[in-house]
């Protein structure tokens, strides 16, 4: 299972709401962190990291971008 990268968590609290959050998210043994950059005047000027329990959590993962670099032959 993928345990490092970005995506959305949601995550479904014992009385029936959700709680949605999008960010770099950790997988650590039974629980999920995601940390956020919180932007000021467009920049980023801080971050807050939440820890939820993995068994109430759906995690979406955003689609990995890898670039390859090479040289081309002439």
């Amino acid at each position: 299972m993928k345990t490092l990268g970005s995506g959305k968590v949601v995550f479904y609290t014992p009385n029936g709401t959700n709680l949605q959050l999008s960010g770099e998210i950790d997988v650590r043994g039974d629980r999920v962190s995601i940390t956020e950059i919180i932007y000021f005047n467009g920049k980023p000027n801080g971050a807050r990291e939440t820890n939820l329990p993995l068994a109430q959590t759906v995690i979406y993962w955003e689609p990995e971008v890898y670039e390859q670099i090479g040289y081309e032959e002439e």
